[in-house]
């Protein structure tokens, strides 16, 4: 049986690679032995993260500091890694708006689109290309379990998680007779610092929040086993109970919900 280093080396890429899941998610790949590509805005976190994980893993890395929101971004993460054959692609750089759809600035939710969705196909296309071509490697899309249901007052970003959730599905079916696992990872609240400050009191809602460590290491452990992987019980449930609930239902109950828990200026 190959290693995951075997499978999805020499180097993989993590965008959102300094904070967050995507921090985790490097962590996890690091610990396996794999050089990575750090991808995320600021230079300076990108450094001392790389030189982190270098001192720890004794694995090499390299940083590339990108505004996925823009096309110069996107084309800088191409271009910079064009010398590097990357065998497993992390999409975990992510954007969130909250608040009344119609009062939302529009630029803000555009930006919501560039990155989760614009971003994530554009960057999984690029990589998903050289894979094929040699036969071997791995995808792990990250999506939201705002994916698999209507979240009124997220409602941008619940669709375009629910994009990558079915867009992770159907590449999932395509690249697999090619030699290529693709994993969605579909969390639930997670403790990082895109939840911490957004106006939303979580402890008003049933959710419970996860750490990133185990929400990446249930990511990195799907990875050619699971399509798609939920981390957390409670959180494996409400995906099935949206799955066999009307959506009727679910956009009027989980307005319900999210209307006690979020800043009530931003209603």
């Amino acid at each position: 049986m190959k290693s995951f280093k075997e499978k999805y080396g020499p180097w993989a890429l993590v965008t959102g690679a300094t904070s967050g899941i995507g921090e985790a998610i490097s962590n996890e790949i690091a610990s396996r032995g794999v050089n990575i590509v750090l991808v995320a805005r600021k230079t300076d976190e990108l450094e001392l993260k790389a030189a982190a994980l270098k001192t720890k893993y004794q694995i090499d890395t390299q940083i590339v500091s990108a505004d996925l929101s823009t096309e110069e971004g996107i084309d800088k993460v191409k271009t910079s890694t064009k010398e590097l054959p990357i065998g497993l692609l992390t999409v975990a750089a992510g954007l969130e708006v909250n608040g009344a759809f119609e009062k939302n600035d529009i630029q803000k939710e555009l930006k919501v689109v560039q990155i989760n969705i614009n971003a994530t196909l554009q960057l999984t296309h690029h990589f998903a290309e050289k894979m094929v071509s040699v036969g071997k490697g791995g995808i792990i899309l990250v999506a939201s379990l705002s994916g698999h249901m209507p979240n009124p007052y997220f409602a941008n970003y619940a669709g375009t998680k629910a994009y990558v959730l079915n867009f992770g599905a159907s590449l999932y079916g395509e690249l697999k007779p090619k030699g290529v696992d693709v994993t969605v990872l579909s969390p639930g609240l997670t403790n990082t610092p895109m939840t911490k400050d957004n106006g939303v009191d979580w402890s008003k809602t049933p959710m419970q929040a996860m750490s990133p460590e185990k929400v990446a290491q249930t990511a990195v452990n799907a990875l050619g086993i699971k399509l798609i992987a939920i981390p957390g019980t409670k959180n494996k449930i409400m995906a099935a109970m949206a799955k066999h609930s009307p959506l009727k239902m679910q956009a009027e109950m989980n307005e319900k919900m999210m209307k006690k828990a979020i800043s009530p200026n931003k209603i």
